[in-house]
């Protein structure tokens, strides 16, 4: 597993999902701070992907690193379904430059294993897409769109782990993502 083509891939993937969110920027409301996401997750990663974590870990100060494995120790004796990221900080992320792929991409519009609309669930919570979003019918609304003045409809993309360990880049890199599974079982 070569950490050196892994961020050469991230920088791709980065590059990517930059134009992803500056494409629905009008319905996102993420900010430094706003951690719901990091609230509540089983948060899917690569046994790549957790090794790269791992390495923002170690470059942590030792008071951070206390505080991270204790909240790993809430984590393991906590709901392994649905958690807080033992890497959120004061509420923020204490290893961004090494967050998985799951993380990079939570907030926009995706489909999920079927090909169905997945809404992040800070939706519900009066933040992204909130304003289009029609509780009632479950889905986003173009009347809702239009009423608020917005420009574009959003697009629904394909960001699921196993989409972005298939692209040509990672086989091109000859990157080995290992197997997935939350993140709880790495810890």
């Amino acid at each position: 597993m070569s950490i050196e083509n892994y961020e050469k891939f991230l920088q791709v993937v980065d590059e990517d999902l930059k134009k992803i969110f500056d494409y629905q920027k009008e319905y996102l409301c993420c900010s430094e701070g706003c951690a719901h996401c990091c609230k509540r997750g089983d948060f899917p990663m690569s046994e790549l992907e957790f090794k790269y974590l791992m390495l923002g870990f170690d470059k942590l100060s030792d008071e951070l690193k206390t505080k991270i494995k204790a909240n790993i120790e809430i984590t393991k004796a906590g709901n392994k379904d649905s958690y807080v990221c033992p890497f959120l900080i004061e509420d923020k992320c204490s290893v961004y430059s090494n967050r998985p792929i799951v993380c990079r991409a939570f907030g926009v519009l995706t489909e999920d294993s079927k090909g169905n609309p997945s809404y992040p669930f800070c939706t519900t919570l009066g933040l992204n897409f909130a304003k289009i979003f029609d509780k009632e019918k479950q889905h986003l609304s173009s009347e809702l769109v239009a009423k608020n003045g917005y420009k574009i409809f959003p697009k629904i993309f394909r960001l699921s782990n196993k989409v972005f360990m298939s692209l040509p880049l990672a086989k091109k890199l000859n990157l080995n993502f290992g197997d997935a599974k939350k993140m709880v079982d790495f810890l």
